[in-house]
């Protein structure tokens, strides 16, 4: 029981690998990173391609990475933006708590994601708190790329989301 979850990150990063796409390697046991910057190297770091690539992957999936990246970042002691070095979306995957078909479901949104990844566009502040932004901020789209994203996934999928 206790491997189960680092055999299924291994999977899921192991088969996200041989679809093309971007993803740190080797495993972790605690989940998958896909790095945004390789899969999204149209959106600009000031727009938050790790912060956009999660939730273009929740849109056409429902499900949820966390962005760690630079609006995990805070402001400097002048109020300019610090960038990361990595932009990444951590996949986290809880001991005893998915199945592998889950997994494979998460393996195949990625790679159709991936394969559409000129669809995704940046995010830009809408509301930042002084301390804790990633936690309390608002963000929005900066443009209508949310829409033909989903406009995309439905015909390729129809209403199945």
């Amino acid at each position: 029981m206790i491997s189960q979850s680092p055999a299924f990150i291994e999977y899921l990063v192991n088969s996200l690998h041989e679809n093309g796409v971007p993803v740190i390697r080797p495993a972790g046991v605690l989940g998958a990173h896909l790095d945004a910057m390789q899969i999204c190297p149209h959106i600009p770091q000031k727009e938050y391609p790790a912060g956009a690539l999660a939730t273009a992957l929740f849109l056409i999936s429902g499900v949820r990475g966390m962005e760690r990246g630079s609006i995990s970042n805070q402001r400097d002691e002048y109020g300019n933006e610090t960038y990361a070095d990595m932009e990444l979306v951590r996949l986290a995957v809880p001991r005893r708590v998915f199945t592998l078909s889950q997994i494979k479901y998460v393996e195949d949104r990625m790679t159709w994601l991936y394969h559409n990844r000129e669809l995704i566009g940046g995010l830009r502040f809408v509301y930042e708190p002084p301390v804790l932004r990633f936690f309390m901020g608002g963000l929005e789209p900066v443009n209508d790329w949310p829409q033909k994203l989903m406009a995309k996934f439905k015909e390729d999928f129809g209403d199945s989301l």
